[in-house]
């Protein structure tokens, strides 16, 4: 009679601890009350553990400042190692040892022995000629999902040992097959090129990568290869580094942002090329996206991973917790000590890890097992924006007005995509406030004329330019004065990152809204100078920019990482 996983539970070595049951969501394990450990060595959420009991497997997440242990061997923080029944796990080094016991729905009791190391796995599993073969092999070795690590490099166990001497009852799942022959695609107006080399198989494990400074590096020593030839093996570790997570289940996959194709600077057909080289070179089937504009696919933006999921994995499901992607453009700054290092372009790399919900690692991580070094968060974070709450005014000082009571001219100041044009339709034109907007109109000179116009018939009026310094307010204030209207400023309480992330967004979402180019944000950057009541302003009032969506699918976008750096 078959028997199925019930329940994993962590069994302390020392009685001064209770034991700990695993569920499938994720258990938290650390100084608590529920432990009774007290060192302040060990962190309040020290590791993360989640039980797959269809698989037979425990996710194994350390979180900790200092390292935990799994069966004597130090874990990398915020990377997944998966553990089976008789494993072992020290919160600390030598300290806080708990061992692994799997309980089935048959057994009055945990199976009591764990079973021996000695047995080797059988052809099929080593070889992963099926997608149970790959998890097998990837649950008998409890490799990290980034290290990838050999059968030489971690315990070997028998079919036997890893489903804990129980054979399990699974549900059939569909068989799968290697791709056949090289083959190349192009999507979405040609945005997207996708290359797919024989004998790459869908697999839930994703191990991705960026190309260049990663994968590969210039001969010549430029920053850009002189031509589609200019190219070596970045690291001497990559072919062997790819080759064993192939062996272990791994599906290898590169995502390489290349503007240059789609700016007609680089022919698609040397890039191809180029890829179907690379992939000889590297012996390893691999998969192969391409982004070739500034749209949804270039990264930090999550498209080419998104066809991957939707589209390019034959149905299966990835399981992020246990895929990860490598790239060098990670935000790093200029290291001269102990090895002199340029700072990264960028940061899209790790932005697009972040975005995804993946694990990150640097390549000299990644192939040369250095440490992660320090790097500069960007400026503005979008998932830190966040609805207005109920009690907090959209305006400051605390009781300015939205409206007069009487005839005024209010003159708005903000980057493009600050919501200057949003607040004014959605606040103020509904309030009677005549809407003078240089976009509509052509001209600042046209925009003053329409104003007097406006203020003789005893309308409000409401500039809705970006007005980014003295001169370009004065001509509205001057008009207002002769008229002896009162007039104040709105002043948009948003950043230079926070209007461009802003920008993206409403780029990409709505394709009816014009371009705006990097030259104009910089222009109002260079050309601000900060509102002041001695311009002739009555007062100068701050607005709160709150994010509206229509869908969760949009709030989603916003929340994500749109800019490089």
């Amino acid at each position: 009679m078959p028997k199925i996983l019930k329940e994993c539970i962590l069994k302390p070595v020392s009685s001064e601890h209770p034991p700990i049951r695993i569920n499938t969501e994720q258990t938290i394990v650390g100084r608590s009350p529920e432990t009774l450990i007290q060192d302040a060595n060990c962190s309040r959420k020290q590791v993360c553990l989640k039980a797959n009991l269809k698989d037979g497997y425990v996710l194994v997440k350390p979180l900790g400042m200092n390292p935990s242990v799994l069966n004597g061997k130090e874990l990398q923080r915020n990377v997944g190692y998966e553990a089976v029944h008789g494993d072992t796990i020290e919160l600390l080094p030598g300290m806080y040892k708990y061992v692994l016991e799997f309980i089935y729905e048959t057994s009055a009791s945990p199976v009591q022995e764990k079973p021996s190391h000695k047995s080797k796995r059988s052809t099929g599993e080593a070889s992963g000629d099926s997608k149970h073969s790959h998890r097998n092999s990837s649950t008998s070795t409890k490799r990290s999902r980034e290290e990838g690590s050999s059968s030489e490099d971690a315990p070997k166990r028998s079919k036997g040992e890893a489903s804990s001497s129980v054979k399990q009852e699974s549900k059939p799942k569909p068989s799968l097959a290697p791709s056949t022959e090289d083959r190349w695609e192009s999507l979405d107006d040609k945005l997207l090129h996708i290359f797919t080399s024989a004998g790459v198989m869908a697999s839930e494990k994703i191990a991705a990568y960026d190309m260049d400074g990663t994968l590969i590096k210039t001969k010549s020593g430029n920053v850009f290869p002189k031509s589609t030839d200019d190219w070596q093996i970045a690291f001497p570790e990559v072919p062997g580094k790819l080759k064993s997570l192939h062996r272990n289940g791994f599906k290898l996959v590169i995502f390489t942002n290349q503007a240059g194709i789609g700016k007609e600077k680089v022919r698609i057909e040397d890039f191809r090329q180029k890829i179907e080289a690379l992939v000889r070179k590297l012996s390893v089937p691999m998969q192969v996206f391409i982004s070739t504009g500034s749209g949804k696919y270039r990264k930090p933006r999550t498209g080419m991973w998104q066809t991957l999921c939707d589209s390019k994995n034959d149905g299966v499901p990835i399981d992020r917790a246990r895929s990860f992607y490598v790239g060098d453009a990670a935000g790093r700054p200029e290291l001269k000590k102990p090895i002199k290092r340029k700072k990264d372009h960028s940061c899209a790399d790790r932005l697009l890890a972040i975005n995804v919900g993946i694990s990150f690692l640097t390549p000299e991580q990644h192939f040369q097992n250095l440490p992660d070094s320090a790097w500069t968060k960007p400026e503005f974070d979008p998932k830190e924006v966040c609805s207005l709450p109920a009690d907090e005014p959209l305006l400051s000082p605390a009781g300015a007005l939205l409206t007069s009571p009487s005839q005024e001219v209010i003159v708005m100041v903000g980057f493009p995509g600050s919501g200057k044009s949003h607040f004014v339709r959605n606040h103020l034109a509904p309030k009677g406030y005549e809407v003078v907007n240089r976009d509509s109109l052509g001209s600042w000179q046209k925009c003053v004329t329409h104003m007097e116009t406006c203020l003789k018939q005893g309308k409000s009026v409401v500039i809705d330019n970006m007005s980014p310094d003295v001169e370009s307010r004065k001509r509205y204030v001057l008009v207002a004065n002769r008229a002896k209207i009162p007039v104040r400023c709105f002043l948009m309480d948003v950043s230079y990152k926070h209007a461009r992330h802003n920008n993206e967004f409403r780029e990409m979402t709505d394709r009816s809204h014009s371009i705006i180019s990097e030259m104009v944000f910089n222009s109002y950057k260079s050309k601000f100078q900060q509102p002041t009541q001695t311009e002739g302003f009555t007062e100068i009032v701050k607005v709160k920019f709150v994010p509206k969506f229509t869908s969760k699918s949009h709030e989603d976008l916003y929340r994500m990482f749109l800019l490089e750096k």
